[in-house]
């Protein structure tokens, strides 16, 4: 059983409850299992590519280290005075830090990101975009008139990057400029993009469609058992540990 086969409301559903969840809980041991759980899934469970894990894992990863880093040195309470720092002057500052400050604070902090970016990275590498709002029309009574809007924005993103590029281009062939952080070549392809945006809507219009009114669907995403499943086990395991 992939997760791929699940329905994306119910996927979305299920994170965004596990998420609310956790965020009333400050059990580290909780937070590490949740997000070793999410990986184990992944891995084993989903068509994911370890690269892509990675790839998105690591500003996760770079986030929960600065957030344990900030509650390590600045959190308050359960902290030695500044009197007994003085007495032990000869210890490196690194230590002294440490046991000025709240370790368990800041292990909350750091293994909370983890579990949220565990929870993320797990619906996000497991769920197909045109599925996902697929089913926000079927199960959760989203318009077509917004949910179409949002898949043609999405699937203008690659023209949109590869406007951008030929703006570049464009430019250097003229013999002008360009930064990193010039709104030349933005202008450019947001003009065009602009362009594309009423091509499609009239193209839409042509073909007679229309928001408010009955339709067919080639393809309409329903909720199985696993499903129901799958939010089941869950909820109640977090339910159970907490």
């Amino acid at each position: 059983m992939k997760l791929e086969k699940l329905n994306p409301s119910v996927k979305a559903a299920t994170v965004l409850l596990s998420v609310i969840m956790l965020s009333f809980q400050y059990n580290i041991t909780l937070n590490l299992t949740v997000f070793f759980s999410c990986l184990f899934l992944l891995l084993f469970f989903s068509n994911a590519r370890v690269k892509h894990i990675l790839v998105i894992l690591a500003p996760a990863l770079l986030a929960a280290f600065g957030m344990f880093m900030m509650g390590l040195y600045y959190a308050k309470g359960n902290s030695i005075t500044s009197a007994e720092l003085t007495e032990i002057s000869s210890v490196p500052y690194a230590v002294r830090a440490a046991m000025s400050t709240n370790l368990q604070s800041a292990l909350q902090l750091g293994t909370r990101i983890l579990s949220y970016a565990g929870l993320g990275i797990l619906f996000a590498l497991s769920t197909d975009g045109e599925e996902f709002i697929s089913s926000l029309m079927h199960q959760c009574h989203l318009s077509p008139k917004f949910a179409y809007g949002i898949l043609a924005a999405f699937h203008l993103m690659p023209s949109m990057v590869r406007e951008f590029s030929q703006a570049k281009l464009a430019l250097r062939t003229r013999g002008m400029h360009v930064g990193p952080f010039s709104l030349k070549p933005v202008f450019a392809m947001l003009v065009n993009s602009i362009r594309w945006s009423e091509s499609m809507a009239m193209a839409m219009e042509s073909k007679g469609f229309a928001g408010n009114e009955p339709r067919t669907f080639y393809s309409v995403t329903k909720v199985h058992w696993y499903d129901l499943v799958f939010s089941v086990v869950c909820l109640g395991s977090i339910l159970i540990f907490i």
